[in-house]
Protein backbone atom coordinates (compact mmCIF):
# COMPACT_ATOMS: atom_id res chain seq x y z
CA UNK A 1 0.00 0.00 0.00
CA UNK A 2 1.52 3.61 -1.24
CA UNK A 3 1.34 5.57 2.02
CA UNK A 4 1.96 9.06 -0.05
CA UNK A 5 -1.65 8.00 -1.69
CA UNK A 6 -3.41 6.83 1.45
CA UNK A 7 -2.80 9.90 3.03
CA UNK A 8 -5.05 11.88 0.42
CA UNK A 9 -7.43 9.40 1.51
CA UNK A 10 -7.52 9.64 5.34
CA UNK A 11 -10.73 8.15 5.83
CA UNK A 12 -9.83 4.77 4.35
CA UNK A 13 -7.17 4.19 6.60
CA UNK A 14 -9.84 2.35 8.91
CA UNK A 15 -10.94 0.14 6.38
CA UNK A 16 -7.40 -0.98 5.03
CA UNK A 17 -6.39 -1.23 8.48
CA UNK A 18 -8.59 -3.47 9.90
CA UNK A 19 -7.97 -5.57 6.37
CA UNK A 20 -4.46 -5.58 7.19
CA UNK A 21 -5.53 -7.19 11.17
CA UNK A 22 -7.40 -9.97 8.97
CA UNK A 23 -4.56 -10.89 7.11
CA UNK A 24 -2.29 -10.84 9.88
CA UNK A 25 -4.89 -13.38 11.90
CA UNK A 26 -4.55 -15.42 8.81
CA UNK A 27 -0.45 -15.44 8.41
CA UNK A 28 -0.81 -16.32 12.18
CA UNK A 29 -3.32 -18.84 12.36
CA UNK A 30 -1.55 -20.82 9.81
CA UNK A 31 1.48 -20.48 11.88
CA UNK A 32 -0.31 -22.39 14.80
CA UNK A 33 -1.52 -24.83 12.01
CA UNK A 34 1.95 -25.52 11.09
CA UNK A 35 3.35 -25.82 14.17
CA UNK A 36 0.71 -28.85 14.77
CA UNK A 37 1.59 -30.36 12.02
CA UNK A 38 4.82 -30.63 12.17
CA UNK A 39 5.23 -31.71 15.57
CA UNK A 40 3.04 -34.48 14.34
CA UNK A 41 5.13 -35.32 11.08
CA UNK A 42 8.22 -35.55 12.83
CA UNK A 43 10.74 -35.52 16.21
CA UNK A 44 12.07 -32.14 15.03
CA UNK A 45 14.04 -29.83 17.57
CA UNK A 46 11.34 -27.04 18.77
CA UNK A 47 13.71 -24.41 17.67
CA UNK A 48 13.56 -26.15 14.07
CA UNK A 49 9.51 -26.63 14.36
CA UNK A 50 9.13 -22.91 15.34
CA UNK A 51 10.81 -21.40 12.10
CA UNK A 52 9.09 -23.78 9.74
CA UNK A 53 5.55 -22.79 11.51
CA UNK A 54 6.57 -18.72 11.06
CA UNK A 55 7.82 -19.63 7.74
CA UNK A 56 4.56 -21.02 6.88
CA UNK A 57 2.80 -18.29 8.14
CA UNK A 58 4.54 -15.54 6.31
CA UNK A 59 3.73 -17.35 3.53
CA UNK A 60 0.34 -17.50 3.70
CA UNK A 61 0.50 -13.50 5.22
CA UNK A 62 2.07 -12.79 1.86
CA UNK A 63 -0.18 -14.90 -0.09
CA UNK A 64 -3.30 -13.27 1.12
CA UNK A 65 -2.07 -9.46 1.14
CA UNK A 66 -0.94 -10.34 -2.81
CA UNK A 67 -4.88 -11.29 -3.22
CA UNK A 68 -5.46 -7.93 -1.76
CA UNK A 69 -2.68 -5.39 -2.69
CA UNK A 70 -3.63 -7.00 -7.05
CA UNK A 71 -7.17 -5.61 -6.56
CA UNK A 72 -6.05 -1.95 -5.38
CA UNK A 73 -7.23 0.48 -7.92
CA UNK A 74 -9.56 -2.03 -9.92
CA UNK A 75 -12.75 -3.60 -9.85
CA UNK A 76 -11.68 -6.91 -11.07
CA UNK A 77 -13.53 -9.19 -13.08
CA UNK A 78 -15.34 -12.32 -12.22
CA UNK A 79 -12.67 -14.63 -13.09
CA UNK A 80 -10.34 -13.05 -11.44
CA UNK A 81 -12.54 -12.79 -8.18
CA UNK A 82 -13.76 -16.68 -8.13
CA UNK A 83 -9.46 -17.39 -9.04
CA UNK A 84 -8.96 -15.39 -5.83
CA UNK A 85 -11.61 -16.70 -3.72
CA UNK A 86 -10.81 -20.51 -4.35
CA UNK A 87 -7.20 -20.01 -3.98
CA UNK A 88 -8.35 -18.45 -0.40
CA UNK A 89 -10.85 -21.58 0.31
CA UNK A 90 -7.72 -24.58 -0.50
CA UNK A 91 -5.48 -21.79 1.79
CA UNK A 92 -8.15 -22.07 4.40
CA UNK A 93 -8.81 -25.59 4.24
CA UNK A 94 -4.52 -26.12 4.53
CA UNK A 95 -4.57 -24.00 7.85
CA UNK A 96 -8.31 -25.75 9.52
CA UNK A 97 -7.01 -29.33 8.79
CA UNK A 98 -4.21 -29.14 11.72
CA UNK A 99 -6.46 -27.06 13.83
CA UNK A 100 -9.50 -29.19 13.73
CA UNK A 101 -7.33 -32.41 14.85
CA UNK A 102 -5.79 -30.21 17.56
CA UNK A 103 -9.21 -29.89 19.03
CA UNK A 104 -10.82 -33.02 18.39
CA UNK A 105 -7.31 -34.53 20.03
CA UNK A 106 -8.82 -36.36 22.66
CA UNK A 107 -11.51 -38.01 20.58
CA UNK A 108 -9.34 -38.48 18.05
CA UNK A 109 -6.79 -40.46 20.31
CA UNK A 110 -9.65 -42.46 21.54
CA UNK A 111 -10.63 -43.57 18.26
CA UNK A 112 -7.14 -44.19 16.46
CA UNK A 113 -6.53 -46.59 20.00
CA UNK A 114 -9.96 -47.91 18.75
CA UNK A 115 -8.71 -48.35 15.50
CA UNK A 116 -5.13 -50.24 15.97
CA UNK A 117 -7.50 -52.96 17.93
CA UNK A 118 -9.60 -53.49 15.48
CA UNK A 119 -6.96 -53.72 13.01
CA UNK A 120 -4.53 -55.78 15.02
CA UNK A 121 -7.07 -58.19 16.07
CA UNK A 122 -8.30 -58.64 12.41
CA UNK A 123 -5.04 -58.75 11.53
CA UNK A 124 -4.13 -61.76 14.15
CA UNK A 125 -7.00 -63.65 12.72
CA UNK A 126 -6.24 -63.59 9.20
CA UNK A 127 -2.26 -64.73 10.46
CA UNK A 128 -3.90 -67.67 12.41
CA UNK A 129 -6.05 -68.81 9.93
CA UNK A 130 -3.10 -69.02 7.45
CA UNK A 131 -0.61 -70.54 10.18
CA UNK A 132 -2.55 -73.01 12.33
CA UNK A 133 -1.21 -74.12 15.17
CA UNK A 134 -0.93 -76.94 15.67
CA UNK A 135 0.63 -77.27 11.99
CA UNK A 136 -2.28 -79.02 9.69
CA UNK A 137 -2.62 -78.36 6.04
CA UNK A 138 -4.54 -75.86 4.05
CA UNK A 139 -6.91 -76.40 1.62
CA UNK A 140 -5.02 -75.12 -1.79
CA UNK A 141 -7.81 -72.47 -2.32
CA UNK A 142 -6.84 -70.78 1.53
CA UNK A 143 -3.56 -71.48 0.80
CA UNK A 144 -3.59 -69.37 -2.78
CA UNK A 145 -5.66 -66.57 -0.71
CA UNK A 146 -3.13 -66.42 2.27
CA UNK A 147 -0.40 -66.07 -0.71
CA UNK A 148 -2.03 -62.95 -2.35
CA UNK A 149 -2.93 -61.40 0.92
CA UNK A 150 0.85 -62.00 2.08
CA UNK A 151 -0.26 -64.08 5.33
CA UNK A 152 1.81 -67.31 5.23
CA UNK A 153 4.78 -67.02 7.53
CA UNK A 154 8.21 -69.04 6.61
CA UNK A 155 10.27 -70.20 10.23
CA UNK A 156 13.04 -72.71 10.78
CA UNK A 157 10.20 -75.30 12.34
CA UNK A 158 9.93 -77.94 10.43
CA UNK A 159 6.50 -79.68 11.25
CA UNK A 160 5.35 -80.96 7.71
CA UNK A 161 8.56 -83.40 7.93
CA UNK A 162 8.37 -84.51 11.50
CA UNK A 163 4.53 -85.57 11.14
CA UNK A 164 5.59 -87.06 7.54
CA UNK A 165 8.05 -89.17 9.62
CA UNK A 166 5.49 -90.34 11.97
CA UNK A 167 3.32 -91.09 9.57
CA UNK A 168 5.74 -93.48 7.39
CA UNK A 169 6.58 -95.13 11.20
CA UNK A 170 3.32 -95.40 11.52
CA UNK A 171 2.31 -96.96 8.14
CA UNK A 172 5.35 -99.50 8.76
CA UNK A 173 4.41 -100.57 11.91
CA UNK A 174 0.95 -100.89 11.17
CA UNK A 175 2.10 -103.07 8.05
CA UNK A 176 4.44 -105.28 9.99
CA UNK A 177 1.66 -105.50 12.33
CA UNK A 178 -0.58 -106.92 10.31
CA UNK A 179 1.40 -109.09 8.75
CA UNK A 180 2.78 -110.36 11.87
CA UNK A 181 -1.08 -110.93 13.22
CA UNK A 182 -1.73 -113.22 9.86
CA UNK A 183 1.00 -115.45 10.37
CA UNK A 184 0.17 -116.17 14.08
CA UNK A 185 -3.81 -116.73 13.14
CA UNK A 186 -1.98 -119.22 10.76
CA UNK A 187 0.32 -120.36 13.54
CA UNK A 188 -2.75 -120.88 15.90
CA UNK A 189 -4.83 -122.81 14.07
CA UNK A 190 -2.26 -125.50 12.61
CA UNK A 191 -1.56 -125.28 16.51
CA UNK A 192 -5.04 -125.89 17.02
CA UNK A 193 -5.33 -128.75 14.61
CA UNK A 194 -2.85 -130.41 15.40
CA UNK A 195 -4.07 -130.65 18.82
CA UNK A 196 -7.31 -132.05 17.92
CA UNK A 197 -5.88 -134.60 15.27
CA UNK A 198 -3.12 -135.87 17.26
CA UNK A 199 -5.50 -136.41 20.31
CA UNK A 200 -8.43 -137.88 18.17
CA UNK A 201 -10.57 -135.04 18.56
CA UNK A 202 -12.95 -134.49 15.52
CA UNK A 203 -12.99 -130.81 14.16
CA UNK A 204 -15.79 -130.38 10.92
CA UNK A 205 -14.29 -131.90 7.68
CA UNK A 206 -10.10 -130.72 8.94
CA UNK A 207 -9.23 -133.79 10.88
CA UNK A 208 -10.22 -137.32 11.04
CA UNK A 209 -10.65 -137.95 15.00
CA UNK A 210 -8.63 -141.05 14.95
CA UNK A 211 -5.99 -141.09 18.35
CA UNK A 212 -2.19 -140.77 17.32
CA UNK A 213 0.11 -140.02 15.38
CA UNK A 214 -1.14 -140.15 12.34
CA UNK A 215 0.22 -139.43 8.70
CA UNK A 216 -2.13 -135.85 9.13
CA UNK A 217 -1.11 -135.53 12.45
CA UNK A 218 2.74 -136.16 11.31
CA UNK A 219 1.77 -133.72 7.97
CA UNK A 220 -0.32 -130.41 10.49
CA UNK A 221 2.99 -130.34 12.73
CA UNK A 222 5.03 -130.75 9.77
CA UNK A 223 3.06 -127.62 7.97
CA UNK A 224 3.15 -125.59 11.45
CA UNK A 225 7.13 -125.82 11.34
CA UNK A 226 7.33 -124.85 7.60
CA UNK A 227 5.34 -121.78 9.03
CA UNK A 228 7.45 -120.89 11.92
CA UNK A 229 10.72 -121.39 9.63
CA UNK A 230 9.57 -119.28 6.32
CA UNK A 231 7.15 -116.48 8.49
CA UNK A 232 10.70 -115.17 10.58
CA UNK A 233 8.21 -114.42 13.17
CA UNK A 234 11.23 -113.97 15.81
CA UNK A 235 12.60 -111.42 13.57
CA UNK A 236 9.49 -109.61 12.49
CA UNK A 237 8.62 -108.94 16.26
CA UNK A 238 12.67 -107.73 17.02
CA UNK A 239 11.82 -105.01 13.99
CA UNK A 240 8.46 -104.52 15.07
CA UNK A 241 9.41 -103.78 18.35
CA UNK A 242 12.63 -101.48 16.82
CA UNK A 243 9.68 -99.70 14.89
CA UNK A 244 7.53 -99.03 17.67
CA UNK A 245 10.55 -97.62 19.46
CA UNK A 246 11.70 -95.10 16.74
CA UNK A 247 7.46 -94.11 16.35
CA UNK A 248 7.78 -93.19 19.93
CA UNK A 249 10.92 -91.76 19.27
CA UNK A 250 9.47 -89.72 16.01
CA UNK A 251 6.16 -88.65 18.20
CA UNK A 252 8.36 -87.03 20.92
CA UNK A 253 10.18 -85.29 18.31
CA UNK A 254 7.58 -84.12 16.18
CA UNK A 255 6.10 -83.05 19.74
CA UNK A 256 9.47 -80.66 20.74
CA UNK A 257 9.11 -79.55 16.69
CA UNK A 258 5.24 -78.45 17.19
CA UNK A 259 6.31 -76.22 20.56
CA UNK A 260 9.76 -74.99 18.69
CA UNK A 261 7.16 -74.19 15.11
CA UNK A 262 4.03 -72.83 17.45
CA UNK A 263 6.73 -70.65 19.46
CA UNK A 264 8.67 -69.39 16.11
CA UNK A 265 4.94 -68.63 14.72
CA UNK A 266 3.96 -66.61 17.43
CA UNK A 267 7.14 -64.85 17.91
CA UNK A 268 6.16 -63.46 13.62
CA UNK A 269 2.88 -63.08 13.98
CA UNK A 270 4.01 -60.80 17.01
CA UNK A 271 6.10 -58.97 14.54
CA UNK A 272 3.39 -58.44 11.70
CA UNK A 273 0.96 -57.29 14.46
CA UNK A 274 0.61 -53.97 13.95
CA UNK A 275 1.39 -51.50 17.60
CA UNK A 276 -0.87 -50.31 19.51
CA UNK A 277 1.48 -48.06 21.51
CA UNK A 278 3.28 -45.50 19.71
CA UNK A 279 3.16 -41.92 18.39
CA UNK A 280 0.10 -40.98 16.12
CA UNK A 281 0.97 -39.71 12.96
CA UNK A 282 -1.51 -37.07 10.91
CA UNK A 283 -2.71 -39.31 8.78
CA UNK A 284 -3.98 -41.52 11.53
CA UNK A 285 -5.37 -38.77 13.16
CA UNK A 286 -7.33 -37.60 9.79
CA UNK A 287 -8.86 -41.26 9.21
CA UNK A 288 -10.07 -41.46 12.80
CA UNK A 289 -11.54 -37.52 12.49
CA UNK A 290 -13.28 -38.82 9.46
CA UNK A 291 -14.90 -42.27 11.57
CA UNK A 292 -15.48 -39.82 14.47
CA UNK A 293 -17.80 -37.85 11.27
CA UNK A 294 -19.36 -40.49 10.17
CA UNK A 295 -20.19 -41.30 14.13
CA UNK A 296 -22.00 -38.32 15.38
CA UNK A 297 -23.72 -35.64 13.51
CA UNK A 298 -22.18 -33.37 15.90
CA UNK A 299 -19.10 -33.67 15.65
CA UNK A 300 -19.79 -33.82 11.54
CA UNK A 301 -21.53 -30.17 12.13
CA UNK A 302 -19.27 -28.93 14.50
CA UNK A 303 -16.19 -30.04 11.83
CA UNK A 304 -17.50 -28.22 9.45
CA UNK A 305 -18.74 -25.16 10.97
CA UNK A 306 -15.00 -24.70 11.95
CA UNK A 307 -13.67 -25.65 8.45
CA UNK A 308 -16.23 -22.35 7.03
CA UNK A 309 -15.49 -19.76 9.82
CA UNK A 310 -11.63 -20.46 8.89
CA UNK A 311 -12.50 -20.29 5.73
CA UNK A 312 -14.13 -17.57 5.78
CA UNK A 313 -11.96 -15.64 7.25
CA UNK A 314 -9.42 -16.32 4.94
CA UNK A 315 -11.36 -15.47 2.28
CA UNK A 316 -13.03 -12.32 4.33
CA UNK A 317 -10.04 -9.59 3.06
CA UNK A 318 -10.58 -10.34 -0.48
CA UNK A 319 -14.44 -10.50 -0.44
CA UNK A 320 -14.78 -7.31 1.58
CA UNK A 321 -12.63 -5.69 -0.77
CA UNK A 322 -15.30 -7.00 -3.72
CA UNK A 323 -18.41 -6.02 -1.82
CA UNK A 324 -17.44 -2.96 -0.41
CA UNK A 325 -16.42 -1.69 -4.41
CA UNK A 326 -14.42 1.19 -5.12
CA UNK A 327 -12.67 3.34 -2.63
CA UNK A 328 -11.61 6.89 -2.73
CA UNK A 329 -7.84 5.17 -2.59
CA UNK A 330 -8.92 2.99 -5.38
CA UNK A 331 -9.54 5.64 -7.22
CA UNK A 332 -6.46 8.10 -6.83
CA UNK A 333 -4.64 4.33 -7.35
CA UNK A 334 -6.07 4.16 -10.47
CA UNK A 335 -5.38 7.47 -11.10
CA UNK A 336 -1.97 7.12 -10.10
CA UNK A 337 -1.46 4.44 -12.37
CA UNK A 338 -3.09 5.99 -15.52
CA UNK A 339 -1.00 8.98 -14.68
CA UNK A 340 1.87 6.47 -14.34
CA UNK A 341 0.68 4.88 -17.66
CA UNK A 342 0.94 8.41 -19.29
CA UNK A 343 4.03 9.77 -18.14
CA UNK A 344 5.25 6.46 -19.69
CA UNK A 345 3.89 6.89 -22.95
CA UNK A 346 5.45 10.45 -23.13
CA UNK A 347 9.07 8.86 -22.30
CA UNK A 348 8.03 6.43 -25.00
CA UNK A 349 7.28 8.55 -27.18
CA UNK A 350 10.37 10.72 -26.57
CA UNK A 351 12.77 7.74 -26.46
CA UNK A 352 11.38 6.83 -29.67
CA UNK A 353 11.99 10.41 -31.36
CA UNK A 354 15.27 10.17 -29.92
CA UNK A 355 16.09 6.80 -31.33
CA UNK A 356 14.85 8.03 -34.81
CA UNK A 357 17.32 11.41 -34.74
CA UNK A 358 20.06 9.28 -33.51
CA UNK A 359 19.33 7.07 -36.48
CA UNK A 360 19.28 10.15 -38.52
CA UNK A 361 22.30 11.47 -37.33
CA UNK A 362 23.73 8.05 -37.41
CA UNK A 363 22.74 8.06 -41.48
CA UNK A 364 23.95 11.87 -42.10
CA UNK A 365 27.31 10.73 -40.43
CA UNK A 366 27.76 7.44 -42.44
CA UNK A 367 26.90 9.91 -45.31
CA UNK A 368 29.81 11.95 -45.06
CA UNK A 369 32.08 9.33 -44.09
CA UNK A 370 31.40 7.39 -47.25
CA UNK A 371 32.32 11.32 -49.25
CA UNK A 372 35.19 12.03 -47.61
CA UNK A 373 36.48 8.39 -48.29
CA UNK A 374 35.45 8.77 -52.17
CA UNK A 375 37.31 12.39 -52.24
CA UNK A 376 40.12 10.90 -50.47
CA UNK A 377 40.13 7.39 -52.61
CA UNK A 378 39.69 10.42 -55.99
CA UNK A 379 42.15 12.83 -54.59
CA UNK A 380 44.79 9.72 -54.37
CA UNK A 381 43.52 8.05 -57.95
CA UNK A 382 44.47 12.09 -59.76
CA UNK A 383 48.29 12.50 -57.59
CA UNK A 384 48.90 8.60 -59.06
CA UNK A 385 47.59 9.65 -62.43
CA UNK A 386 49.64 13.10 -61.85
CA UNK A 387 53.06 10.76 -61.16
CA UNK A 388 52.73 8.24 -64.07
CA UNK A 389 52.37 11.27 -66.59
CA UNK A 390 55.48 12.92 -65.48
CA UNK A 391 56.70 9.76 -65.34
CA UNK A 392 56.51 9.40 -68.81
CA UNK A 393 57.26 12.44 -69.89
CA UNK A 394 60.59 12.09 -68.02
CA UNK A 395 61.02 9.06 -69.65
CA UNK A 396 60.47 10.63 -73.11
CA UNK A 397 62.63 13.20 -72.49
CA UNK A 398 65.67 10.50 -71.53
CA UNK A 399 64.92 9.36 -74.83
CA UNK A 400 65.32 12.40 -76.59
CA UNK A 401 68.22 13.30 -75.16
CA UNK A 402 69.82 9.52 -75.98
CA UNK A 403 68.68 10.19 -79.61
CA UNK A 404 70.46 14.03 -80.21
CA UNK A 405 73.72 12.27 -78.54
CA UNK A 406 73.26 14.65 -75.33
CA UNK A 407 72.06 12.82 -71.96
CA UNK A 408 72.57 15.67 -69.76
CA UNK A 409 70.15 17.42 -71.52
CA UNK A 410 67.83 14.85 -70.46
CA UNK A 411 68.91 14.51 -66.79
CA UNK A 412 68.00 18.45 -67.01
Amino acid sequence: MDESVLSMAPLDRGRYTAMALIVVNAGILAAVSMFILVQRFGDAPLVVELLAALFWGWIIFSVDRWLIASAHGTQSNGGVFLARVLLAIVLGFVVAEPLLIAMFEPAIHRQVAEDRRVERAAKLSALTSCNPVPYRELPSKDVQSCQDRRLLITVSANPVAAAATVTSLDKQVSTLSKAIDKDMAALRRLERLGHAECGGERVGNETTGILGEGPNCRQIRNERAELLRTSKLTERRAQLAELQTKTKDAVEAMGVVNAEYATQIAREIDKQLPRPEGKIGILEEDKALLALQGQSLMVLLFVWLLRIALITLDCMPILTKRLAGLSTYDRQVADHAAADMETHEVFLKHAKAQNIQGRVDALRLLDEHERDRRLRRERSEAEARNNQDEHLKQQIRDLAARLKGNPDLARD
